[in-house]
């Protein structure tokens, strides 16, 4: 089953349906309070001293905030993000009212958690996971993007590299390898520093490399450009 291209058309289908409905919808209710309330100034109702074009706009408003209207329109939206999901990183995303039945049967007839629910974090994790994005996002935002800067020192016997950054490295998470140039390294912590550079990766060198792990590449800076980082199967 080629479940990317179902995923881009049932969202394709999705938002077309969503929009038709929201068409559909505005041409009945508009019409018709736009209509009962000209009856009704026309008989001498509560609305007849009222203008014509602002009940027009009063029942424009009405359906705005509708809540018929939101419905419809999280379809929409919805089925944009499905598209976007599919093509960008391949990710299959449900229909969020499927996926609030589903969770609604796993609660009432206490399923245990399956397949990518078991790898699913919780609302909290989710929450502090938001947070500190937005709080890195908030740091880097008017921060300059520069080369890393490298310093080398001795642990004892063991040789640590400090790596400090001007903008976050999302895939560098402990204890994640690093190669640099021939020679791994491990990732041990991350810190805060100053600006501009905040960021501060420490490594501590290994005797030999790591076969049979996921390994990041990483380019030491040259030049003006920053470093380069790319993840390396082997």
């Amino acid at each position: 089953m080629p479940w990317v291209s179902a995923a881009i058309l049932s969202g394709i289908l999705e938002s077309i349906f969503a929009v038709g409905a929201l068409t559909c919808w505005y041409s009945h209710s508009v019409t018709t309070w736009a209509e009962e309330a000209l009856y009704s100034a026309l008989n001498n109702g509560p609305t007849a001293d009222y203008d014509p074009h602002v009940l027009g706009l009063t029942a424009f408003v009405i359906w705005c905030i509708h809540p018929l209207t939101w419905l419809l329109a999280s379809f929409f939206v919805e089925g944009l993000a499905r598209i976007v999901a599919a093509i960008s990183i391949e990710q299959l995303l449900p229909m969020w009212i499927l996926a609030f039945a589903d969770w609604c049967y796993g609660q009432f007839t206490h399923r245990p958690p399956e397949g990518d629910a078991l790898h699913t974090p919780g609302g909290r994790e989710q929450l502090r996971s938001f947070i500190r994005a937005a709080k890195q996002a908030a740091k880097t935002a008017r921060l300059t993007e520069l080369p890393d800067e490298l310093t080398e020192s001795a642990d004892g016997r063991d040789s640590i590299l400090e790596i400090h950054s001007s903008h976050a490295k999302n895939e560098w998470t402990p204890p994640g390898v690093v190669r640099v140039g021939s020679v791994y390294y491990r990732l041990e912590s991350l810190a805060e520093g100053r600006r501009p550079r905040p960021f501060i990766y420490r490594l501590r060198r290994l005797s030999a490399g790591v076969p049979g792990r996921n390994v990041i590449l990483y380019q030491s800076p040259v030049g003006p450009d920053s470093a380069a980082t790319q993840r390396e199967h082997s």
